[in-house]
């Protein structure tokens, strides 16, 4: 008999990994080989590399597990130290922040631009790319000037 909802078992589960992945995220080291990947992912898209592309999907994946790693504090990355936790700081107070009109913006921006952005890098489309580098740095001024009492 098929209710259409998960048991609860599987529910408490998936909130489990969730939040295990969650937390491993907020470690420096796994949030540096994240951001390395996506970092890679367009070169890949771009260059229509399979080997970039493997490496991208990898070290995401490589980010969820537990790494065996000293910690940071203990190896010369150690400088880096203050500026990752301000970073990773920033990413966990956006997600723990609520579901406003303004999240929910970026969250639709984000799932429509990223998709829309690798199809573009795929068919080496520059054009409007830089079209939505651009307006997203116009949109980044004009919010600073209002900040400043500078009316456009």
């Amino acid at each position: 008999m098929d209710t259409g909802h998960f048991p609860s078992g599987l529910r408490e589960r998936a909130k489990n990994i969730a939040q295990k992945l969650r937390l491993r995220r907020r470690m420096p080291w796994n949030w540096c080989l994240q951001t390395a990947s996506l970092g890679i992912l367009p070169f890949g898209l771009v260059l229509h590399s399979p080997a970039l592309l493997a490496l991208a999907a990898i070290g995401l994946a490589a980010g969820c597990l537990d790494l065996p790693l000293p910690p940071m504090e203990h190896t010369d990355m150690k400088r880096f130290l203050p500026g990752l936790e301000r970073l990773i700081g920033l990413e966990c107070a956006w997600l723990a922040g609520p579901l406003d009109r303004r999240k929910k913006r970026q969250l639709v921006f984000l799932g429509l631009g990223a998709p829309i952005a690798a199809w573009f890098l795929w068919q080496q489309d520059f054009a409007p790319v830089g079209l939505v580098v651009m307006a997203a740095y116009l949109l980044h001024i004009r919010r600073k000037n209002r900040e400043d009492g500078i009316e456009p």
